[in-house]
């Protein structure tokens, strides 16, 4: 499993780290099923002046297409846990699906 982490904000080294841990503990049970994972952390502001935080994470499965999760959160490191969780999720159910459509073994 390859992990690419592309952060265009400030703390880079630091939330791309966290955000490997994350994805390695998240995907422990199927890294032999992913073949590529692509991280983008970075910031966004709106008109108002917020500042907010934005992950996003694509997923590219062995044989399998490909799944993207966004979150967006005022903390970044919440919007992290929360899209590379609902990846993780993402990952199980869509294995579950291809292995519910394969015929049978006769």
């Amino acid at each position: 499993m390859e992990i690419r982490v592309h952060a265009a904000c400030a703390r880079a080294a630091a939330l791309a780290d966290h955000a490997r841990r994350r994805l390695l503990y998240v995907l422990r049970s199927h890294q032999h099923q992913v073949e590529h994972v692509e991280v983008r952390l970075g910031d966004t502001r709106s008109r108002r002046g917020a500042q907010d935080g934005y992950c996003k994470v694509q997923l590219r499965l062995v044989h399998a297409g490909v799944a993207t999760v966004v979150d967006v959160a005022h903390d970044i490191h919440e919007a992290i846990d929360r899209a590379i969780d609902r990846a993780g999720r993402a990952v199980t159910e869509h294995l579950a699906q291809l292995r519910g459509a394969q015929p049978a073994a006769a």
